[in-house]
């Protein structure tokens, strides 16, 4: 009896004992690798001997011994599904799960809240324009839309989205930027979140917009039927 519990436990220590030698090999050889960057997870794969290193998003596999490197998607086969991307919609998640609605611009629906739609948007961007139009269906659906600023397809979209953020009335001032109003009579000298929206957007490798990323981080690039993204959003509850 005492064997049969033993046998257990010590696999245990062995395979605990493996994954911290694995770590601390990993993280010295990465070092030389990137020298100034700090890893943020090390977590064990589906393979053997093969360990998911990640920097903020993003993402190699690297060997227990820290002899090989490999960057790319991992796919399971069986399933089909993409590993790596798997963990990047938990990353995702966790960035604008901590963003807070007073640094955003926010449409909210009236009844209850069922899924959340981060939006980096340029006011010059027709594409955005025309996601813009969708935004009551969006509320009808109990989806709250989120405003972040990627202000990149014209020399005066930075401006506008600050005189949108110093305006009385964000939103309002959100739904005439999108029919063209530039907004010249608000002062935009305020501070405003533009900078880190950016540097947010960057990091996601946003490349244009609209960008779309939902509550669970799902990440759509460009304009994309309501239909579909309110199906993605909240299924069949």
């Amino acid at each position: 009896m005492f064997v049969q519990r033993a046998l257990p436990l010590a696999m245990l220590l062995a395979a605990f004992t493996s994954t911290a030698a694995a770590t601390d090999a990993i993280e010295e050889r990465m070092a030389d690798v990137i020298p100034n960057a700090e890893i943020d997870s090390i977590q064990e794969t589906g393979m053997d001997g093969i360990y998911e290193v990640r920097y903020g998003t993003e993402i190699f596999y690297v060997s227990g011994d820290g002899k090989y490197l490999l960057q790319g998607n991992l796919i399971d086969l069986d399933t089909r599904d993409n590993l790596t991307q798997g963990s990047l919609r938990g990353v995702r998640a966790d960035m604008f799960a901590e963003i807070d609605d007073r640094e955003l611009v926010v449409y909210s629906p009236n009844g209850d809240t069922r899924g959340v739609l981060n939006v980096f948007t340029d006011p010059n961007c027709p594409y955005c324009r025309e996601l813009h139009q969708d935004i009551p269906q969006y509320l009808e659906a109990g989806i709250k839309v989120r405003y972040l600023m990627f202000p990149v397809l014209g020399q005066n979209s930075p401006e506008i989205m600050d005189r949108i953020w110093c305006a009385d009335d964000r939103e309002d001032a959100m739904d005439r930027a999108k029919t063209g109003d530039t907004l010249d009579h608000i002062d935009g000298s305020c501070d405003t979140p533009q900078d880190a929206h950016l540097a947010l957007g960057q990091q996601l490798n946003v490349r244009g917009t609209p960008a779309l990323i939902t509550e669970d981080g799902q990440q759509m690039s460009g304009y994309q039927e309501p239909e579909a993204v309110i199906e993605r959003i909240v299924g069949g509850s």
